[in-house]
């Protein structure tokens, strides 16, 4: 006798549906049972006393505005630097060159997001990588102690010259 094959676990799928869909209606039926036997609360009745008239002051001057909270800008600072086939040295050079005025603005990082351009994952994740690794270097006053993630982008239209460096920077609020 010949069965077709994955009958059997078609039919446990079906008897598991069933039986699921019995006990979240038998669940659902005792809930109101035990409800259904307790009598209503009492609703409780507060009396406040009448209130005495008093002076008001006049009312005071607005307070200065809040400083904004501390947090992460929801827009990044987006660099583009073309580094292909380029030394260590050179990336530090470019990153520094690039990063120079959120230094002077006293920015800081909260994380940051590298993205390689490559025609294949591996090479745009290691370009990534490999700048990650140098911007504590080029740039400390900004990129120290930030998170940074690698990732690549793909050689297409949007991008399409392989070895561009796409930062995107998220900057604490000031």
């Amino acid at each position: 006798m010949s069965r077709a094959r994955g009958s059997s676990h078609t039919f446990a799928g079906w008897v598991f549906a069933d039986a699921l869909l019995a006990m979240t209606i038998i669940g659902l039926a005792a809930g109101g049972a035990a409800q259904a036997g307790q009598p209503e609360p009492a609703p409780v009745v507060v009396t406040a006393p009448a209130p005495t008239p008093t002076e008001t002051a006049p009312p005071a001057p607005p307070a200065p505005p809040a400083p904004p909270a501390d947090g992460v800008a929801q827009a990044p600072v987006v660099l583009e630097l073309p580094l292909r086939d380029a030394s260590d040295e050179a990336i530090r050079a470019a990153v520094a060159g690039a990063a120079g005025e959120l230094s002077a603005q006293g920015r800081r990082a909260a994380f940051v997001l590298t993205f390689g351009t490559a025609s294949t994952p591996g090479a745009g994740t290691a370009l990534a990588r490999r700048v990650n690794a140098q911007l504590d270097a080029a740039a400390g006053q900004v990129f120290a102690g930030s998170a940074k993630r690698d990732f690549w982008r793909a050689v297409n239209a949007q991008s399409p010259e392989a070895g561009v460096v796409r930062l995107e920077v998220y900057l604490l609020q000031q």
